[in-house]
């Protein structure tokens, strides 16, 4: 969605190199020394009354509640050498006192060595770097690291306030706690990443659509949320105003490479026009907003357990081909009964379809969580070329009222033969709202490119989460090698697929816009001779219903 774990979206930010000399750094690894522990009380703003909150610690029983996270302000660079990682990893989950990570004895003789401490990194997730922290005999732990972009693109407090309130909701993996650039949170044993491949199973989109919609109707909005309005346009223009206060949009050929038009006004204008017929057409854009999670791409979507085999195509029945009521063409045989009324053993299994990392997700019209799903279908994090959006694989016709009936049919109870103006609503909306995505997206890629910062200082001074310092040296060669030194040859294979280091973020910019670009085309809100020659352009279906 584009961490996009958690889009996990990505960031380039210099890898270091084994090979550089040590000195400046610490000569040893550091003893655990004692680290002020704190709690960190995040606001749940749950009713007690109406929700099963008996696993969470709560100040009192009123509306607004708490959940509380241990914290320890410490900081964790991610780009140090193995040996030095893995003593940090280690240190900062004795001082948080992660369950079964910690000893109350300190004369124990099972204290955790850190070289027996396992790293794994987490390709897909570009927002942060993400690993899988494993020890042996311990469970293991989800550990991230927020990018160095992160300030400018997320809000962390409410993103901690959500995922209080999803835990409430007993959505979600657990938070053990918060250090100043990241956290550790549960890591999801033996659960399968669903692949770019898995989102198009005809029966797994029905899945996702009805998880999908169990979130948007499961966790009420709070009133701040529906009063701020869609947060996807607070986002936006949080991002702009980052942007446009930054050289890099004073110069020409900036925009006219990543953003394909004449110049960052003319962007700023189009931008605006696109809001403009957005507001038109809702009358009211605080209205028919749910919590969405906004970032719905295949890495965030995970099946805890073995699903029964599925089929690849979908079903047919002779005896229950659609009727003239249903939206589907004539000529897609296809069983609409087996859409909107799934047997009991196909939603039983639901359950092992988990949703995670919930950075981006906030009050949202549906149109937009489904839209950011579907233009996820077009794009591949695994290849060489994982910027791209293939326009041919956006979802059919057929593809998309499949998951669009599977998801207004959902808890619907037995109104289901009145689905059809929804789901026409719903197709026509994704279309409307599709503009929102590439913008999202193609902002976020910019910002996370960090070619809106100043360049960086050669030498940097780390503190480690034991309290020890040490000086980094960065050499400009730095900034093109990979992050495989944070990875042992013997038990850590080195990651496939691209992370928030080596991801193209300008050319994924460039490829959302060719998006924007084609939609505001097709449904007339600009005119081809208003754009330049040399724009990107690609074209997906914009015929409303």
């Amino acid at each position: 969605m584009p961490d996009k774990t958690s889009r996990s979206r990505h960031s380039r930010s210099g890898s270091r190199s084994g090979s550089h000399s040590a000195s400046g750094r610490r000569s040893s690894l550091p003893r655990l020394k004692s680290s002020p522990r704190l709690v960190r009380t995040i606001s749940a703003e749950i009713d007690s009354a109406s929700q099963d909150v008996s696993h969470l610690k709560l100040e009192n029983d009123s509306l607004s509640q708490s959940l509380e996270v241990p914290f320890v302000k410490r900081t964790l660079n991610a780009s140090l050498p193995l040996e030095y990682l893995r003593t940090d990893v280690l240190n900062l989950a004795k001082a948080l006192k992660v369950p079964k990570w910690h000893s109350r004895k300190s004369n124990s003789t099972t204290q955790l060595v850190a070289k027996s401490v396992v790293l794994t990194k987490i390709t897909g997730a570009l927002t942060n770097a993400i690993f899988r922290v494993q020890y042996p005999g311990l469970p293991s732990l989800l550990l991230r690291v927020y990018g160095p972009q992160v300030d400018s693109i997320i809000d962390r407090d409410y993103e901690l306030q959500v995922l209080a309130r999803l835990s409430a909701h007993n959505i979600g993996p657990k938070l053990y706690g918060c250090f100043t650039n990241g956290r550790f949170e549960q890591f999801l044993e033996d659960s399968k990443t669903l692949t770019k491949d898995d989102i198009r199973n005809w029966k797994t989109a029905q899945r996702i659509a009805r998880r999908m919609k169990e979130l948007h109707s499961g966790v009420p909005l709070l009133p701040f949320e529906i009063a701020r309005g869609p947060s996807t346009w607070l986002r936006l223009d949080k991002w702009v105003k980052v942007i446009n206060d930054s050289p890099w949009s004073l110069d020409v050929s900036n925009i006219q490479k990543v953003l394909t038009c004449q110049d960052w006004q003319f962007f700023l204008y189009a931008m605006q026009k696109y809001r403009n017929w957005l507001e038109e057409t809702y009358k009211d854009s605080h209205r028919g907003l749910v919590f969405c999670h906004n970032d719905a791409q295949h890495g965030n979507l995970l099946f805890t357990a073995p699903v029964a085999s599925l089929p690849a195509t979908p079903s047919v029945s002779a005896d229950s081909i659609e009727t003239s009521e249903s939206l589907f063409p004539t000529t897609s045989n296809v069983s609409l009964e087996q859409i909107i009324r799934p047997s009991q053993q196909e939603q039983n299994q639901d359950s092992k379809l988990v949703v995670i990392d919930f950075e981006y997700s906030g009050a949202n019209r549906p149109a937009f969580d489904l839209a950011n799903h579907f233009s996820e279908w077009m794009c591949d994090y695994n290849s060489a070329d994982s910027y791209k959006s293939d326009e041919t694989k956006y979802p059919t016709k057929e593809e998309l009222l499949n998951f669009l009936y599977s998801y207004a049919s959902h808890r619907r109870g037995s109104k289901v033969h009145s689905i059809d103006a929804e789901v026409k609503e719903l197709y026509n909306d994704v279309i409307r709202q599709r503009g929102s995505v590439s913008l999202h997206w193609a902002t976020w890629a910019i910002i996370q490119s960090g070619e809106l910062n100043d360049l960086p200082q050669k030498e940097v001074i780390e503190e480690a989460p034991a309290g020890e310092k040490y000086v980094i040296t960065i050499d400009d060669e730095d900034d093109e090698e990979s992050d495989e030194e944070n990875v042992d040859a013997d038990d850590e294979a080195s990651p496939e697929g691209v992370d928030i280091n080596s991801f193209d973020n300008l050319n994924f910019a460039k490829d959302k816009m060719a998006l924007f670009w084609g939609d505001m085309l097709q449904l007339g809100l600009l005119k081809r001779e208003e754009l330049p020659d040399f724009v990107s352009i690609k074209y997906l279906d914009t015929k409303f219903l």
